[in-house]
């Protein structure tokens, strides 16, 4: 049987659901969750045992534009958490695209890994099929891995 090990390294904005991600797939609360932004300021990891298989999910602080120099330190963190990874989950909300996706899908161009989008928070939108043009946009800005409509706060 062999052995299985990576990271995963989950970049977006803030208040995309990366932290309530994180402690969903780990099983416990290892990250902090808030609905003010900029609640992680550091990477944090999140180990997920399955068998064989290893996975450290690293739990980085919402990127976005800014000009104060908390908004570059924060950005420099979520860089810094992305460069060792094996594999990027770039998160989005399902209400749609914004301009600070844009900046995080700018920097994630630049690792040239494997990215899968989560859209997440499909459960708030009204009729779920609303997510369609969304993955249809976000297709058309880079080609992932793959696109995962999910709900972080109501998984099954």
């Amino acid at each position: 049987m062999s052995e299985r090990f990576g990271f995963v390294a989950i970049l977006g904005r803030p208040n995309v659901g990366k932290s309530s991600l994180v402690n969903r797939l780990v099983g416990q609360k290892v990250s902090i969750t808030s609905r003010r932004p900029q609640t992680t300021r550091n990477r944090i990891l999140g180990i997920c045992c399955h068998g064989t298989t290893q996975v450290v999910f690293v739990d980085t602080p919402g990127m976005q534009v800014g000009r104060h120099a908390l908004d570059f330190s924060v950005n420099e963190t979520a860089k810094a958490g992305a460069r060792d990874a094996d594999i990027v989950a770039m998160m989005i909300e399902a209400r749609g695209w914004r301009d600070g996706d844009t900046h995080v899908l700018e920097h994630v161009k630049r690792l040239r890994l494997p990215t899968y989008l989560l859209i997440n928070k499909v459960d708030l939108l009204r009729n779920p099929s609303a997510v369609l043009p969304l993955i249809k946009i976000a297709s058309s800005k880079f080609e992932f891995a793959q696109i995962i409509p999910i709900s972080v706060r109501r998984a099954h």
